[in-house]
């Protein structure tokens, strides 16, 4: 007789442990399933702030734009209008045309920033030499280089590749080769852009011969309109990062003992033994 009580108070227990198991299986399930939900609702929640973020970001953009596009048409139109004037001699009409292509170049830079920080790295992607790269930096760098202004070019891995849109990644050369010429301002100004391997990145360096970065400056000159210049929107180095980071880059500020130093790295797809 004990030996049977003994064998149905087990099989009570094991029931027991049955139904205890299966309602904690059922709980796991149950809260499994709602953190699953809540991460699906944190996810959506972040990528909508991202959106708001995004939105308040391109309507600043416009804003300024708009106020920004305003100064140098209005010199424009005013250099322009110079021109209909009777007994204006030859030497002044090429002046003025120069004074108004410079206006209409800063109102072409302008939006080509606005454009860029708005895709980010854009589409086209495709197989991008850093020698193709550079070449093309050079080119578009050779209509704007003062009468006292230097540029050096350097590869140290001509067939070093990424994978993303030269297009925007020229744009984005050129910004830190113009930010540089800028800091220098009317000196003798030298540019060197210098590409390399490191492990299995490209790295772009740009370096100059200007005063420096400030230290309280360096941590917010790639922030959208950060800028210490009046005629400048604070966004060329901004549209730096944001390609950068569209191609799973980045982009910094190098300590070097004189001048500047920014640093453009992207994830590399070939290079030379």
């Amino acid at each position: 007789m004990a030996a049977v009580l003994e064998t149905e108070g087990l099989t009570e227990a094991f029931q027991t442990f049955n139904a205890l198991s299966g309602a904690l299986e059922q709980s796991y399930r149950d809260l499994e399933s709602q953190v699953a939900r809540l991460n699906a609702e944190l996810a959506e929640a972040r990528l909508e702030r991202v959106r708001q973020e995004r939105l308040a970001t391109l309507g600043e953009m416009a804003a300024r734009l708009a106020h920004d596009v305003r100064t140098p048409l209005a010199a424009a139109l005013l250099y322009a209008s110079r021109l209909e004037l009777d007994g204006v001699s030859d030497a002044d009409r090429r002046d003025i045309a120069g004074k108004i292509v410079g206006r209409l170049r800063h109102l072409e830079r302008l939006v080509a920033d606005m454009l860029a920080f708005a895709r980010g790295g854009g589409a086209r992607l495709a197989r991008c030499e850093v020698g193709a790269l550079l070449e093309g930096t050079a080119q578009s760098l050779a209509s704007r280089l003062g009468p006292r202004a230097r540029l050096t070019i350097r590869t140290l891995a001509p067939r070093l590749a990424v994978f993303g849109n030269a297009e925007a990644l020229v744009g984005a050369l050129v910004n830190l080769a113009i930010n540089a010429l800028d800091a220098v301002g009317e000196g003798d100004a030298h540019v060197e852009i210098e590409a390399s391997a490191a492990g299995d990145s490209a790295v772009f360096r740009v370096r100059d011969n200007g005063p420096g970065i400030p230290a309280e400056y360096r941590g917010r000159i790639f922030e959208p309109f950060f800028t210490t210049r009046t005629a400048g929107t604070g966004l060329g180095l901004a549209v730096v990062r944001s390609v950068a980071q569209a191609h799973g880059g980045s982009a910094r500020v190098e300590e070097v003992p004189s001048g500047a130093c920014l640093v453009l790295e992207l994830p590399a797809i070939g290079a030379e033994a």
